[in-house]
């Protein structure tokens, strides 16, 4: 080998790191997104840290908004017990979370701001609270359950923070199952008197209606309106306000993104 190709040889080696790290980051804004450990199907599939495949629809759409908000990669995923998740937002261990609607919201996480400053209502994923009844109770179509709960016991998933409100409206809460199944089986035992359940795509609920054969009815008046934020680490906002603002501003634009993905998930 000549000389000349000798230093060429060597030029590309030395070269060959200096131009490969830039390339294989470029355009990427590392997100760390963290979710419930509890396997609550559709929205969040799998317990424990691992990841699950598929995720749940929640995570999908989690992705889906982080890549048109143009963060430019998808984010990892750290999966946490729920009562950890707003503590962890805070000190800045994640990056991003949902956070259902609270009176109050603590320092260090930043909610989308409207032009007076206040909390953008828009840029929120809607959801409602049904609640599920035993058939034979044969309770009226019209009943209110905010109404004809007081005084009696409603089953919610445990560590859901929606928990509060429904405590601060005076019902009794009973937050001790894990999952929908456990509470409609307490529900069918009498150990509660209705089942909260958050629903975004009927076709869903009613599939997970089914396998009781028409013994567990929905009351068609909802509980509760509710809102879910994807709330950021509000230093990671004011890093990164740009891609924030738009992740926002995209949920505002699919709101009805969610109801779509939870397609994938309605055939198990």
């Amino acid at each position: 080998m000549t000389l000349r190709a000798c230093l060429l040889l060597m030029l590309a080696i030395v070269a060959a790191p200096v131009f490969a790290g830039p390339a294989q980051g470029a355009g990427c804004i590392a997100l760390r997104v963290g979710y419930v450990d509890h396997h609550r199907p559709p929205y969040w599939l799998g317990d424990g840290e691992r990841v699950a495949e598929p995720p749940g629809a929640a995570v999908d759409l989690i992705r889906d908004a982080v890549l048109g908000a143009g963060f430019g990669c998808t984010p990892t995923w750290v999966r946490l017990p729920a009562a950890r998740l707003k503590v962890a937002l805070a000190a800045g261990d994640i990056d991003l979370a949902p956070l259902s609607e609270q009176s109050f919201y603590p320092a260090g996480i930043a909610l989308p701001r409207d032009k007076a400053g206040n909390i953008d209502l828009k840029r929120a994923l809607h959801n409602q609270l049904l609640v599920l009844v035993r058939t034979g109770d044969q309770l009226p179509a019209g009943t209110d359950p905010m109404q004809y709960f007081k005084g009696k016991t409603l089953g919610i998933p445990m560590g859901n923070s929606y928990a509060a409100r429904l405590r601060e409206a005076g019902l009794t809460v009973d937050d001790g199952a894990r999952d929908l199944s456990r509470n409609i089986e307490k529900l069918r035992l009498g150990r509660v008197d209705g089942v909260v359940v958050t629903a975004v795509s009927a076709a869903h609920l009613n599939k997970a209606l089914s396998k009781y054969q028409g013994s567990i009815a929905q009351l068609r008046q909802p509980l509760l309106n509710t809102r879910l934020w994807l709330a950021f680490n509000d230093t990671f906002y004011r890093a990164h306000p740009r891609q924030a603002e738009a992740l926002w501003s995209w949920l505002d634009t699919h709101h009805g993104r969610l109801g779509y993905v939870m397609q994938r998930y309605i055939k198990n």
